[in-house]
């Protein structure tokens, strides 16, 4: 998958995630993470699963194996969110239950980390902006964050189950990436005055009135 992306600096390393130092020198600087950590798996079809279980998992077990893998989901989540210089981080899952999806960023977004980072969700925009099927609403604590998550639905979309956020970092103005703001005083002679008040405003348009009224006169 890397060589056909055409990445070439990577470094494979077998190692527990979340035993990494984020301020180590090898990690300290770095500003993307993809973290697409064990799931259920429950949105991939034609699994053959069931071949290897002899019986049939009951609906208390099942929940109690999601909520184990979303507290796992979330500790990668808080983790990458420790690293100083870390910009984005795309969290995806091919779940399509919410337990380990919208609820898990919804965790995520209210830890101490993403308070810390500041960490928000990207904006709709930067996220697959073609793809129409979105988060669960219902399953957030503002509906909008929906918006801001893609689902695949493997009934509706012919595609497996899938889920996929992008946390951001902040920047100083608050918002999501955006680009820093130029200072206004850096250029302030450049900003036109919609009402024509200031001493700017009026010397060039007055002096140029004199001049035609000179000319007009010596005609």
């Amino acid at each position: 998958m890397l060589e056909r992306a055409g990445c070439k600096n990577t470094e494979a390393m077998n190692a527990d995630f979340l035993t990494t130092d984020p301020q180590d020198p090898r990690f300290s600087k770095v500003t993307h993470i993809l973290l697409d950590p064990s799931c259920s798996g429950s949105g991939i079809i034609n699994r053959l699963d069931y071949l290897l279980e002899p019986e049939e998992e009951t609906d208390d077990s099942q929940e109690e194996r999601l909520i184990k893998l979303s507290a796992f989901q979330l500790m990668m989540i808080r983790h990458a969110m420790k690293f100083p210089s870390v910009q984005k981080i795309v969290y995806s899952t091919c779940s399509i239950h919410a337990t380990e999806n919208e609820n898990v960023v919804q965790q995520a977004l209210s830890s101490a980390e993403a308070q810390t980072g500041p960490f928000t969700l990207a904006s709709p925009h930067e996220v697959l902006p073609t793809w129409r099927r979105r988060g669960l609403p219902e399953m957030l604590a503002n509906p909008a964050d929906a918006a801001a998550l893609v689902r695949c639905s493997p009934g509706e979309d012919a595609t497996n189950g899938f889920f996929v956020s992008c946390f951001v970092r902040c920047d100083n103005s608050g918002g999501p990436g955006a680009p820093e703001h130029k200072n206004v005083q850096e250029t302030p002679m450049k900003r036109k005055n919609p009402e024509g008040d200031g001493d700017n405003a009026s010397k060039e348009p007055g002096n140029k009135r004199k001049k035609r009224k000179k000319k007009s006169g010596n005609e």
